[in-house]
């Protein structure tokens, strides 16, 4: 990276720093925080806005011309610091110590009931090479980086590149053991568990034998 790209990316993590503090601002408000000139905010913040992390969001009207007010979008959040899984393990570890491993079981038994819920109409009615795909873009979603393959001998293999749960699963293996019941729940078949990362695999793989 070239020190104008470093320097440009700085001012727009600047840009994203002020919003989140206080919220819509104008580009003059900006430029009067930044110290750079009106054209250069605008230019910043059009190419936030081209990223989906800014948009326009109103209109501030007073003396002059109006100014147009800038705010943060939903995509944004995802550039700040979240603790949520130290909170999860801190609310796991106080449901065990209160009810023990049996409550554990009961939390993501509820968990994964509550889930099929969801998944079923979405598979309801499908063929399996059908179910497997919506299946794998369902996990997509909630950030398994899920993708799926069709062997020739009609068999699946469902490979989530990623585990949002992560933390979780490495100290609670009822979690990993919920969601292999839960997709044999939600395609009506058993599936054979191959690899997993909460003990070291590279990927979470799930083969599905022919439908």
């Amino acid at each position: 990276m070239t020190p104008e790209h470093r320097e440009q990316g700085e001012t727009r993590l600047q840009i994203v720093q002020l919003l989140r503090r206080h919220g819509q601002m104008t580009a003059a408000e900006l430029s009067d925080a930044l110290g750079i000139g009106a054209v250069g905010i605008r230019q910043h913040l059009a190419m936030l806005d081209r990223d989906g992390l800014v948009c326009t969001t109103g209109v501030r009207r007073g003396v002059g011309r109006p100014s147009h007010l800038y705010g943060l979008t939903s995509q944004a959040d995802t550039l700040f610091p979240k603790r949520y899984d130290r909170l999860a393990m801190d609310a796991l570890a106080f449901v065990e110590a209160q009810g023990g491993v049996a409550a554990i079981d009961q939390l993501f038994e509820a968990r994964r009931l509550q889930l099929a819920r969801q998944l079923a109409p979405r598979l309801a009615g499908k063929a399996r090479a059908e179910q497997v795909a919506e299946l794998a873009a369902a996990l997509t979603e909630q950030g398994y980086m899920c993708e799926f393959q069709h062997h020739a001998d009609g068999s699946y293999t469902l490979t989530e590149h990623n585990c949002p749960v992560d933390c979780v699963a490495r100290d609670y293996p009822q979690a990993c053991e919920h969601e292999l019941k839960l997709y044999e729940d939600v395609l009506g078949t058993p599936l054979v568990r191959e690899d997993l990362i909460a003990e070291g695999g590279t990927c979470c793989r799930y083969r599905i034998g022919p439908g």
